[in-house]
């Protein structure tokens, strides 16, 4: 439709509305990922929105269902050798490696279990219980330590409540639900830590995404509201994750690709910086 302004002699088009892209995301994602995507896109010309579909039950499972229909436009993942094949990274890790530190979460009759720990040497009698999917099922048998697999998070739990390993490994952000139960307690000796990095990832056939999503975490990272959005998730965590009062148990991650930006000290947490 056209209207007419006559006395001037001009044509004048309506503008069209501009189009909203949907990015699809697996649901249930960490309030931090949300807004950090978020933001990333903000910077951005063009409309977006996130749009959640189901749950997606395995990490492997969301990096092959990328760019498929049905699926998912952007994961977000710790990376290895193997996926990086798969899809496209995004080489900016997106929790500053703060995933690599593994607090132990032990049955509160074992709460004693870690306290002469100071070295990997130490650990021979200790069982670990690891998801299947997760790296650092790799990563922990590959230093050497007893692990026990099992299927589903939840599971894990109930191992450990019933004694079938000694220690589950957890992170920082699940492990607060873990301590709900009051049988279960955070060891307060030891604490894990190997180079790890959790990146976006997307499809090999989608450049354009990629670009859009680096180019808008390196403008955050540049104007401070990357950090400023880190620290109000992460900074009270950190806290109470108290490193320099714990041993820290270095592991070796074979599976972390050697392009990981470990040489820029922006990217990744270090203590009391």
């Amino acid at each position: 439709m056209k209207l007419l302004w006559l006395a001037l002699g001009f044509v004048i088009f309506p503008l069209k509305a501009q189009e909203t892209t949907e990015i699809r995301i697996s649901a249930g994602a960490d309030p931090y990922i949300i807004e950090l995507l978020t933001l990333a896109l903000s910077y951005q010309v063009e409309s977006s929105r996130l749009v959640s579909v189901r749950s997606i039950p395995s990490q492997d499972r969301a990096v092959r269902l990328l760019g498929e229909k049905g699926g998912l436009d952007v994961s977000w993942l710790v990376t290895n050798s193997q996926r990086e094949k798969a899809a496209s990274a995004i080489r900016i890790p997106l929790v500053k490696g703060i995933l690599g530190y593994r607090i132990p979460l032990v049955h509160k009759h074992n709460k004693t279990l870690l306290s002469g720990v100071r070295y990997t040497g130490d650990l021979r009698r200790v069982t670990f219980g690891l998801r299947r999917d997760w790296p650092d099922h790799q990563i922990f048998e590959r230093n050497g330590l007893s692990v026990t697999s099992f299927s589903q998070e939840d599971s894990g739990y109930d191992m450990l409540l019933k004694k079938r390993f000694d220690v589950l490994p957890s992170d920082l952000v699940s492990i607060e639900a873990a301590l709900s139960d009051t049988d279960l307690v955070a060891d307060q000796h030891v604490v894990f830590y190997y180079p790890s990095a959790v990146y976006f990832f997307v499809s090999h056939n989608n450049p354009l995404l990629h670009s859009q999503i680096e180019k808008g975490l390196k403008n955050a990272l540049q104007d401070g509201r990357f950090e400023a959005l880190f620290l109000k998730h992460f900074s009270a965590r950190l806290e109470k994750l108290d490193l320099k009062n714990k041993t820290v148990i270095e592991l070796d991650n074979p599976s972390l690709p050697p392009s990981a930006p470990l040489e820029v000290p922006f990217y990744w947490y270090k203590q009391g910086k």
